[in-house]
This record gives structure tokens, sequence and C-alpha cells, in this order.
């Protein structure tokens, strides 16, 4: 639920700013401010708590903020009051849905405590002036899981259209300000450097540059005041949970007039002065019927499969070893300081590898993405033409344990790299993203029978960490590389998950692709080819 608010807020504020985004703006308000300029902007801000309340025990609380402008304030900025008007009724609406679906989890959790199920959002008015309103909002909410999530968000409307001001549309020269808010994280935040650095490469296979993509995508959560351009990151949006909120501040002296004139604030606003809080009575709602047990069975949650053994394991269900395997023979290889995979890709008409595809025959999509966000251990298998849902397979046991023959738990976070079906089976890269010191027992191949929901057969460990694998007749060629670790790339028999050979590589395989007789090979730094022996 909470995610369909979020989404409901950020589509009003798109199409309000795309409404405003018809001409440059320095040259669409002139001289539509007029004599408003020195009509100050009066606020008042009301705090409204929500409970969803059942037989006197409260379930879950909230709260959400009224803004509401002054008579005077209203009357001179109308578009402005008219927009602050339908965020506040969204923000309410949202807040209560919220509240009484998180009390309808409260009611089917025996171990419900306290603060367990929260949504709560407050706002900061940071600008009032005849040009920018601006606030600054935080939401804190917890739905039961591992950790509460938490992340910060602006709303800058101008105030004489009422529509939503992109950053973009403020500066004078995105890429320096990109260059520069990079820059003062790394410096702000130096242990945060290298993770920042991989974190959308782990999360998308990509190599975007999450300061530009943020940029071009006008996701900055900003803030622009007499100090300067206040920049905030929410856990996720950067880097991972752990990393934390961070924030920067980019002023004139570190980028010389990279703010347009008709947005800079000359001087300090005294908010204090412009601003009044008020706290509402409590509203109270009905917990929303919730029932797991009819979720469950409507939404086809999916299977568990069960882990029999971290070792290597061939179940009496698995077919026999195939007669024949194919061999490669290398026929080229390209050694750089370092290979950009997406590069390489386009270079040879391949798609990035992402989780979400489709082979023709099924659409793979990924479910429950851990702390992380990619760490993925469900996958729903659709039927590729008609879109419909065939399989839910719930991977969490088989990645992470225990295992049946020692009741075991994996020491590290492990999850679905790649999946593919295929004449009845499920074949799944699962590992995780990390040194085979912190667990050897990772980075496997496992087959599951799709028509019985058990595991065929599970490769030895540290055969598979690369983006996906390939299977080409009754072969499965995967691979696995890691700093300082021996790389190699991998054959395995189809039937049994048997290792039938291996080929050492210069550095660890990130992609592998076949087209015809040909296998292609990205890895670190190295691009092979090798032609494939039926």
């Amino acid at each position: 639920m909470k995610k369909k608010i979020i989404a409901g807020v950020l589509a009003i504020a798109c199409s309000l700013s795309l409404m405003g985004c018809d001409a440059n703006v320095s040259d669409k308000f002139k001289g539509l401010i007029g004599d408003k300029s020195s009509s100050p902007i009066t606020v008042t801000i009301i705090d409204h708590p929500v409970e969803a309340k059942q037989d006197g025990q409260v379930l879950a609380t909230g709260n959400y903020a009224e803004v509401i402008l002054s008579e005077d304030s209203a009357k001179t900025f109308p578009n402005l009051n008219s927009s602050l008007e339908e965020y506040s009724n969204n923000w309410r609406e949202g807040c209560e849905n919220t509240v009484a679906e998180y009390g309808g989890y409260a009611l089917n959790d025996e171990d419900n405590v306290e603060g367990k199920y929260v949504d709560e959002t407050t706002f900061e008015l940071v600008r009032a002036d005849s040009r920018l309103f601006t606030l600054l909002g935080s939401s804190y909410y917890s739905s039961g899981g591992a950790h509460p999530n938490h992340y910060n968000f602006s709303l800058n409307l101008d105030v004489t259209t009422g529509h939503v001001i992109n950053l973009s549309e403020v500066v004078n020269n995105k890429d320096k300000l990109v260059d520069a808010i990079r820059n003062k994280v790394y410096e702000k935040y130096p242990e945060n450097k290298e993770e920042i650095e991989n974190y959308y490469i782990c999360e998308c296979a990509t190599d975007e540059d999450p300061f530009k993509t943020m940029m071009d995508d006008n996701t900055y959560t900003w803030t622009l005041t007499d100090e300067g351009l206040h920049i905030y990151f929410s856990p996720y949006e950067i880097a991972s949970y752990a990393a934390g909120e961070m924030d920067v501040v980019v002023t004139e002296d570190d980028l010389p007039g990279f703010i347009q004139d008709a947005f800079k604030q000359k001087s300090h606003q005294d908010i204090s002065a412009l601003l009044t809080t008020e706290k509402a009575d409590v509203t109270t709602v009905e917990p929303s019927e919730y029932n797991y047990d009819e979720y469950d069975e409507e939404n086809d949650r999916g299977v568990s499969i069960e882990n029999p053994t971290w070792k290597r394991y061939v179940s009496d269900k698995a077919k026999p070893a195939a007669a024949k395997h194919i061999t490669l023979t290398e026929t080229s290889k390209e050694t750089t300081d370092w290979l950009s995979t997406e590069v390489w890709a386009e270079k040879n008409g391949f798609e990035l590898p992402f989780l979400s595809y489709g082979d023709g025959n099924y659409y793979y999509a990924p479910g429950n993405g851990g702390e992380y966000g990619y760490e993925f251990t469900t996958i729903f298998l659709y039927d590729y033409e008609v879109n419909d849902l065939l399989h839910t397979y719930d991977l969490a046991e088989l990645c992470n344990g225990p295992d049946q023959e020692e009741n075991e738990y994996s020491a590290t976070t492990q999850y679905v790299r790649w999946a593919k079906a295929m004449d009845g089976v499920l074949y799944v890269s699962l590992g995780h993203n990390g040194y085979a010191s912190e667990e050897p027992w990772s980075n496997y191949m496992v087959a599951i029978d799709m028509s019985t929901d058990k595991v065929l057969w599970r490769s030895e460990p540290l055969v598979s960490n690369a983006s996906n694998f390939q299977i080409v007749d009754d072969t499965i060629i995967c691979g696995y590389g890691f700093t300082e670790e021996p790389d190699y790339l991998y054959l395995l028999d189809k039937n049994t998950g048997e290792k039938v050979d291996q080929i050492k590589l210069v550095t660890g395989p990130e992609q592998i692709e076949v087209r015809d007789d040909t296998l292609y090979v990205a890895t670190y730094n190295t691009a092979y080819t090798y032609k494939i022996n039926r």
C-alpha cells in the first residue's frame, strides 16, 4: 500500500510539473509577479495524528500534514493555494488508508508490539517567497518487516502557477552540477565512496552514474536557500540502507553562477515569522480486514522449495548424465584495463541481463529483494504470450537455509542471480555478492523439477556468479570468479549438474551469450569468443 501512495503523490507532482514546463522558467514568469513580490506568504501546518483501533486497542498509528495558506496569501496566490489543498487531501487519504491497512496486519500478528506498524510524515517549511514555495518532507514507516523505512522528499512549487519546479529548470549547467554533487558526497562521506560507485552495478547490472541518472530523471530531493543548493539522499537511492542518509550543500563558491538568477534567494528568510504549527485531534480509522490465508490462496504466493543440503546433491529423480556435451574452442581474446559490459553488449547486439526478462516461452520476474533491494529470493514465471502467472517459487530456504541434512543456515545472504526454465525444469543460479571466504557454500547452479517442486540437483559451489548463464543442448555454460580468486568458465551436465569441463579466464565472467555456434564471454577486463563444438 505504501508504494502505491508514494507513486500517487509523485504522479500528481509530475503532472503538475509537465503543465508548467513549456518554456524557460526565467522568461516565462517575467512580468507575472508584479506587486506580489512584496506580499509575504504566511502558512499554517497542521499535524493530524491517525490511529487504527479496535476494542480499545491501538493497532497502528500515523500522521499526515495539512498545509494551509493564510486568507490573504490564498487570495494573492490562488494557484499555489489550490495545489496545496490537493496535496493535503492526498496526504490525508494516503495516511488513513495505510494506517487502516497496517491495522489489519496487526490483527493477524501474534507478535505485534507498540510501534511495529507506523506511517509518519512530517514537513519543514524551507522557503516561501515570490519565486519558490518549498517543503522538505520526512517519511518514516514500518509495516512489520526486518527494519523500518525512512526517506526524505521535497516539494518545490512555483508560487504563481502552483506547478512543481524541477531542479533541471533551476540550474544553468546540469553536467557541472552533477560533478559538483558527486564530489561533495565523496568529500563528506569517503567511507561510502566505493559502495556508491558499485551500487547501481550490483543492483541493475549497468554502468549508470547514479548522480547523472537522478538529474536526468528529476528525482533529486532538493531545497534552495541563501546558503546554497541542499541535496538529500535517502537510503537505497545511491547506496544501501546501511549507508544511511546523506546530505550535501553546493554553494556559489563551489560552482559560480550555477543557479539561475531568478531563483536565487538573495538574503536569509525568517521562516519562524511566516509559519504557524498546530496539532489536530486524533482521527480513528477501522483496521482493514486482512486474512493471510485468503491472500495466499488468491494471489498464489507460491511454493517454498526445500533445501536438501549445501553439498553437491543429485536426486534419484534426476535423469542420467547426458552421453555427449559441447566443447569450446577459443577463437578470440581482447584484453584491456577494464571492459565496459554495456559497451561490449551494444557492440555485439546483446541486451544486458536483467532478471526481469522474457525468453519467448516465459516471462521471469523477481520478488522479495532483501535489505539491499537486489537480493531476490522469489521468482514469478508468466506465460509469455498471455501474461498469465503460471508459477511462483519461493527460494528463500534454498538460498539461505536451513538445509534438511544438518539444519544449517548460510553465513551470508544468498539470492537468485538468473533463472531459465526448459523442458519442465527450472535452472537457477544462486549466490552472494562477496568473497568465497565469507561463505564457501555458495554460488551454485540448481535444477528444480517444475512438476514436483523438488530439487533435482545442486552443483558444486563456486561455479556460477556471472550475471547469467546459457544452456546449449545438454550443457549448461556458467562461470565464477572474484577478486584474488580463481576465474573459470564451467560446463555442467544439464541433467545432473556434474562439472564436465572448466576453462581458465583472465578475470571473472560477467555476461555470457550465445549466437549460432559462437559463445561470447565478457569478463572484468577481457572479451572472449569461442567456437561451440557440438
